[in-house]
């Protein structure tokens, strides 16, 4: 699924919400490019990060990439608005994360627990650019219960890695 560099304000309810915290942003690695060097990270958020699925008869706030109808929802935009500092904070401290399948059989990498000890699912992909990777947040929401992923766990820094010198989507 596409994510986006730039999120407007939506309308929900006559109320405009504003997403301006989840326009994409970058930074450095430190360290883990080619040679060495820093490697330039590049954070971009879907709009699955503010909205659910919309239900037959119920409200359509927004489509997503791929044209599917999406109902804004509190909790996620609400827990939205941590995912710019979470997503630094897990790339920056080389954070562990496993391999994890979705509803539709595909693969992403998930995150489950921050440093508060809050569970969490944050499903994401690094894809290759030019001067780095990019780092698309694909969905994320606060869990209650297990999350299915992959036992094995590597650092963030090694999926990063992989998708800059293998030059393909990870995982």
């Amino acid at each position: 699924m596409p994510t986006k560099d730039h999120h407007p304000a939506i309308i929900v309810d006559e109320k405009t919400v504003s997403l301006s915290h989840l326009n994409a942003f970058d930074f450095l690695l430190d360290g883990k490019g080619p040679d060495g060097e820093d490697l330039m990270v590049l954070v971009r958020f879907s709009n699955h990060t503010f909205t659910k699925r919309a239900t037959h008869g119920g409200r359509r706030d927004v489509q997503d990439e791929s044209g599917t109808w999406r109902t804004f929802c509190e909790e996620r935009y609400e827990t939205s608005k941590r995912l710019p500092i979470l997503l630094r904070t897990i790339v920056k401290g080389d954070s562990y994360v496993a391999t994890s399948k979705d509803f539709n059989k595909g693969s992403n990498l998930v995150y489950t627990t921050d440093e508060f000890g809050k569970r969490w699912a944050v499903y994401f992909c690094f894809t290759p650019m030019k001067d780095g990777v990019a780092l698309s947040v694909l969905s994320a929401y606060p869990v209650v219960g297990d999350v299915k992923s992959n036992k094995k766990m590597n650092k963030i820094s090694y999926f990063a890695r992989k998708c800059l010198f293998n030059q393909t989507r990870v995982p």
